[in-house]
């Protein structure tokens, strides 16, 4: 069972409310509202892209638009501060509702509470959609536009020459925190395509694979053979970035290497798409939004 959407919190809430004889907090809203729809341990640990619960999202946000809607009621300060009860307009709501909460009826209540001349700016403050709140839309087209991307960086990645591709490699180790780095490639040293330290005293050595391959997976033979090009070094350590995919056995075979002490470690396309996004190479910053909020310990007398 998924999360219900954020629309179907806006009624239980209501409801919740108009039974209650005392103002409840929102913690004591949200403990009503889970067996009241059902909700199971999978849906109270569903996250949104950035990690918030998302349960919490869709209650807070709901308990926002009734507020905003007249429907809910919620001093400012005093003792009773962020404790919530239905309003007699709320009470009549749901007594000539019978059906779901509809967030564009709410949008027309909240802009009946403005004076004129300020309505229609609350109004298409509130959005019909329903489904999220405003700060998860803006966590989940983050997260398309990263998406988007990755696949358009893989793609210009995949193009450049296996030189270039070398040098990219190295570049984004020395920026993830490896400490110097430097190309080998074409040298004869036996596969080993670029060599950073793990440190940046330099005392121990990674030696890295790059492969810029474009649709085939790099099977078993290719880190087989890597593993092997580690021992004329004494090496333990390395790391193999493809703009490809592993198969099931390369990553056994990777697996294998762990056990006998030999770190391999495998980076694929997609994560390499987003581990250069993650640290800067190959991609600018074009625009900063700063997304803030209540300091609720700034507004605490005492």
């Amino acid at each position: 069972m998924a999360l219900p959407p954020q629309r179907a919190f806006l009624r239980p809430i209501l409801e919740i409310t108009a039974k209650a004889e005392m103002r409840l907090s929102y913690k004591e809203i949200l403990a009503e509202l889970i067996p009241l729809l059902s909700l199971n341990d999978d849906d109270l640990q569903e996250r949104t892209p950035h990690g918030a619960l998302r349960v919490e999202k869709h209650t807070r946000y709901s308990m926002h638009l009734l507020k905003r809607g007249g429907l809910l009621d919620a001093p400012s300060q005093g003792s009773e501060r962020g404790r919530y009860r239905i309003t007699e307009q709320g009470h009549r709501y749901l007594s000539e509702h019978p059906d779901a909460l509809d967030p564009a009826q709410l949008n027309m209540l909240a802009a009946k509470q403005e004076p004129s001349g300020d309505s229609s700016a609350l109004a298409g403050a509130i959005p019909t959609a329903g489904d999220i709140s405003p700060d998860e839309q803006i966590e989940v087209t983050y997260e398309q536009l990263r998406n988007k991307l990755a696949d358009e960086l893989l793609e210009i990645v995949k193009a450049v020459s296996p030189e270039r591709f070398e040098d990219l490699v190295v570049d984004l180790l020395v920026k993830i925190g490896y400490g110097r780095g430097r190309r080998v490639g074409r040298t004869g040293d036996g596969g080993i395509d670029g060599i950073v330290t793990q440190d940046r005293l330099g005392f121990e050595k990674v030696y890295v694979q790059a492969k810029r391959w474009d649709t085939a997976q790099v099977g078993e033979p290719e880190i087989r053979k890597f593993s092997g090009s580690l021992d004329p070094h004494g090496a333990t350590r390395g790391v193999f970035i493809t703009t490809s995919r592993f198969s099931e056995p390369a990553k056994r075979t990777a697996d294998y290497a762990a056990r006998n002490n030999k770190i391999i470690l495998l980076i694929d396309g997609p994560k390499l798409a987003r581990l250069m996004i993650e640290y800067g190479v190959g991609v600018v910053t074009q625009t900063v939004y700063e997304i803030k909020e209540i300091d609720e310990n700034y507004f605490t007398d005492g």
